[in-house]
């Protein structure tokens, strides 16, 4: 399982997080610039080209906070050979529209209000145009994992599934962090480890989830 460290979006975050871990990013268009932020109206962030120049990492999680800044995002990241990426938080129509186009790199959302059967008609849409998207974003408001018949259906249908660590939600409480995270692994063990068991997570405690995920 690959481990991503949310919101990394700082040269000296990146520069402190594991080159074995991946991380996510936020990124807004300014002017000609992709910045390195979360916040909007923000116009002293890092750029991306500087952020990229630090980058070692395992996996990218691009998170677009505006769409349009694509076909830069992609020309940045090939003129460095970052294969190992995909962009979070596009519509759905321009997921559809990049990934006809033979770009497979996008997360589709799934969670209790994002239903997998939408996932899945565009993975049976993209199969006849021989197409693919990679990713799925299984988010969680209730702090439990996708039913285990979503993560087979979705696996089936050859989607990766990256897990949103249930304390993403619940940043202004740090307390209650490792309990959120152990209830929910807890809850991941309980499925069949063929379909239970993320490819992915995305979390502010990669540490907590590595030996979570090792114990019992």
């Amino acid at each position: 399982m690959i481990l991503i460290h949310h919101r990394r979006n700082s040269v000296a975050e990146l520069d402190a997080t594991s080159v074995e871990w991946g991380v996510e990013i936020d990124l807004r268009n300014h002017g000609d610039e992709i910045l390195v932020t979360h916040d909007p109206f923000v116009t002293e962030a890092v750029k991306l080209e500087t952020w990229l120049d630090h980058y070692r990492h395992r996996f990218l999680i691009a998170n677009v906070k505006e769409e349009g800044m694509e076909p830069r995002l992609l020309r940045l990241l090939a003129e460095r050979d970052i294969t190992d990426f995909f962009i979070l938080d596009e519509s759905f129509p321009f997921i559809r529209k990049h990934a006809l186009a033979g770009i497979p790199n996008f997360a589709v959302r799934v969670s209790e209000y994002e239903s997998a059967e939408t996932a899945l008609n565009l993975a049976r849409l993209l199969r006849e145009a021989e197409r693919s998207v990679d990713w799925i974003w299984a988010d969680s408001f209730t702090g439990a994992p996708l039913p285990e018949s979503d993560n087979r259906a979705l696996k089936q249908a050859d989607y990766r599934i990256c897990v949103v660590s249930p304390e993403l939600h619940h940043v202004p409480e740090p307390s209650s962090w490792q309990w959120r995270i152990e209830a929910f692994v807890a809850q991941l063990k309980e499925q069949d480890p063929a379909v239970g068991r993320p490819d992915m997570v995305c979390t502010k405690l990669p540490e907590l989830w590595a030996e979570a995920m090792r114990a019992g």
